[in-house]
């Protein structure tokens, strides 16, 4: 796979479709998954739908292969519960030493400090999740992907809450998706539509 056609990067928070071909109710290794150092198209639903259609409005992507990044390759409907963040911020304090962690690095978790997205651009859409205080290490991992993303001069593109303002959603690196809250998913939809009127996409509020 040629880097020169990857258009752009998307970052979610955990993977809610699965690679077509497979189930999106298993987990992947329970289906003999076994290409995670792969380009694998995914199946198109539910919030993917909702990045298909705001992108085919655009020329300049048409054609081009999105390539979608997990911060957690869990496909888990409790990712948010108490037991699992605080293994997976073990697994991060843990994660550049030589120590043993709770999930397969190689699979669960992407390498933040080395990792050079592919494309143009970078879309951050996972969610308002990160909770900085109570686990330091999700924080930093996730925060160390973002940087080094605009470190590398790439176009930096997220939906965010308005009343929290730009600066606000940044610091807490707050990046709405469609699916975080059914009350929101219409706003969120409309100004993910609303960055992609441009090219490259632009970061742009939700109320």
């Amino acid at each position: 796979m040629k880097k020169k056609n990857i258009n752009r990067n998307n970052f979610l928070y955990n993977p809610i479709v699965s690679p077509v071909g497979y189930d999106s109710n298993k987990f992947l290794l329970e289906q003999e998954f076994d290409k995670f150092d792969e380009m694998i198209e995914l199946k198109i639903e539910t919030y993917m739908t909702v990045f298909k259609n705001a992108m085919s409005k655009t020329d300049e992507i048409k054609g081009k292969l999105i390539q979608v990044r997990n911060l957690f390759n869990l496909n888990e409907k409790n990712i948010d519960s108490s037991q699992l963040l605080m293994k997976f911020n073990d697994d991060l304090e843990k994660y550049n030493s030589l120590q043993n962690t709770e999930f397969d690095r190689d699979i669960m978790y992407l390498d933040a400090q080395n990792l050079i997205p592919s494309g143009k651009f970078v879309f951050f859409s996972w969610g308002e999740k990160i909770n900085g205080k109570e686990f330091i290490y999700i924080d930093d991992y996730a925060r160390l992907i973002y940087e080094n993303c605009k470190k590398l001069g790439k176009k930096i593109a997220f939906v965010y809450k308005e009343e929290k303002s730009l600066e606000g959603a940044e610091q807490l690196l707050q990046f709405a998706t469609p699916m975080q809250n059914i009350k929101t998913k219409n706003s969120i939809t409309s100004a993910i539509n609303e960055c992609f009127k441009v090219f490259p996409p632009k970061i742009s509020p939700y109320k």
